[in-house]
């Protein structure tokens, strides 16, 4: 229920109240008043009469009395009805005359004490028959020689009042009801308006300050003053948020500056890097082919196969070495169907002894079922694997596990790489794949991951992370080798 609604019940109410309150108490005074008024002429038509009764029966004769009261009530009784008593010399008091003769005869307790205290008693009667009652000794203080017992009806008295209540009553209702509509079409019109445009400006501030339609200034002054203070506000706020905008685009640009002039140091630092252990790999190279031979002929084959393992990851350090030196970057993909659970299994014996040496357990699951191919650079899919099977084992604690799966979904290969460490933070996850963005501090340069999805786009796949209840898991995308051949 809308505010000028509520308004306009409340004054209804308010304004019905205070009328019929008014009305009530102003029936009731003048009720008390009539009341009063036919008091004051009961006493004095009493008193008229029994000035009369006695200059007409000075002796209280009954034929006397009943000629006299007959005369007075044709000229002068509307109304009323008086019963004469007359008193003998022994005091006792028997009916002489009455004008009603349905009226019930006998002494009622204010007729006898006004007969004896000698003086006019007045009483009121109520019920089905309200009356004034006045008692009125007939004689003098003297001797008293009967009594006037005086009755004014007040039933139409009553009859009024009750018919102004309904009337008062009515018009009361009415006023109210017609109040009530005023009130709220002014209601409506002074505060409903202009509080609604108030309120729909301020629901479009959700979308922004800039964004946000200004306040129509509508209704009194107090609300258009309103109105103008909150234009104000949005306009003052929409230009704090133009320069706060301004402000983060600036600070993005120095941020961006900071790692470009990282990543070109980083360049120059790898180059050189590059050129000085491009020599002592080939040696390494040698050096490991020579060893590998030796093992085998002397029969230690599980010795030569890690030896085979080594010589593949310098081979693979060595052409990288080898491409950076002679154009600066990665060396070009050489895409050719691969088994992924090969390549993986491979990186697992490649890190065996750092796997065991946390702790850590990694396996391929579904070694058994169909090949998983994909077409793709052997080299830099192990290079992908290598980053993130390192950050797993660091990620999880002693007798933790870490999982590698792979499948195909239609024209597409893929492989995740699964831990049941801690996870990440809502803030690590939003710095995911920035350069220089590390948890590890000091021991970390924060490419791992900046390397492996741009490796992974080059090979025409995609590297992403998936949520999970616990844990982290990586997926690496890749192009099935039906689709590349």
């Amino acid at each position: 229920m809308g505010l000028p609604r509520r308004l306009a019940i409340f004054a209804a109410l308010v304004s019905a109240a205070l009328v019929l309150g008014v009305t009530e108490l102003s029936l009731a005074l003048s009720e008390r008043s009539r009341l009063d008024d036919i008091r004051l002429e009961a006493m004095a038509i009493a008193s008229t009469l029994a000035d009369y009764l006695n200059r007409a029966a000075p002796s209280g004769d009954p034929a006397a009395l009943d000629a006299a009261l007959s005369a007075w009530a044709g000229l002068h009784l509307r109304q009323t009805s008086a019963v004469v008593f007359a008193t003998d010399r022994a005091g006792r008091v028997t009916l002489a005359t009455r004008t009603d003769s349905l009226r019930p005869v006998g002494l009622a307790p204010e007729d006898r004490a006004a007969l004896v205290r000698r003086e006019q008693v007045v009483w009121q009667e109520s019920g089905a028959r309200p009356a004034w009652h006045v008692s009125q000794p007939l004689g003098d203080r003297r001797k008293v020689t009967g009594l006037l017992s005086l009755r004014i009806d007040t039933a139409r008295l009553e009859t009024w009042a009750r018919d102004e209540r309904r009337r008062s009553y009515l018009l009361a209702t009415i006023a109210a009801i017609l109040l009530a509509g005023v009130i709220a079409g002014l209601t409506a019109m002074w505060v409903g308006r202009p509080l609604n445009a108030l309120g729909e400006a301020m629901a479009g501030a959700y979308a922004g300050a800039r964004l946000a339609p200004s306040a129509p200034e509508l209704g009194p002054k107090e609300f258009r003053a309103l109105a103008r203070r909150y234009n104000a506000m949005r306009t003052a706020l929409a230009e704090r948020e133009r320069e706060s905008e301004a402000r983060a685009a600036l600070l993005a640009l120095e941020e961006r500056a900071r790692g470009l002039e990282r990543l070109a140091l980083v360049d120059e630092a790898s180059a050189s890097f590059a050129h000085e252990i491009g020599t002592p790999l080939n040696t390494l190279n040698g050096h490991f082919q020579l060893l590998r031979e030796d093992l085998r002929t002397r029969g230690s084959e599980d010795a030569a196969r890690r030896i085979d393992l080594v010589l593949g990851q310098v081979e693979r350090v060595a052409g990288i070495v080898r491409a950076w030196l002679a154009r600066g970057a990665w060396p070009h993909p050489a895409a050719r169907p691969v088994n992924l659970r090969e390549v993986a299994r491979r990186m697992l014996d490649f890190m065996e002894p750092s796997l065991a040496a946390s702790g850590v357990t990694a396996t391929v699951e579904s070694e058994s079922g169909p090949p998983v191919t994909a077409a793709c650079d052997p080299e830099l899919v192990e290079q992908i694997l290598l980053n993130l099977i390192k950050n797993a084992n660091e990620a999880v604690s002693r007798g933790g596990r870490v999982t590698l799966r792979a499948g195909r979904d239609g024209r597409t290969s893929w492989l995740t790489i699964s831990d049941d460490g801690p996870g990440m933070s809502a803030e690590v996850k939003q710095q995911l794949f920035n350069p220089f963005a590390t948890t590890k501090g000091a021991l970390g340069t924060g490419l791992g991951l900046t390397v492996s999805r741009r490796l992974a786009r080059a090979l025409g796949g995609d590297l992403t992370h998936e949520p999970t209840p616990a844990g982290t898991r990586w997926r690496l995308t890749l192009p099935s080798s039906e689709m590349w051949g």
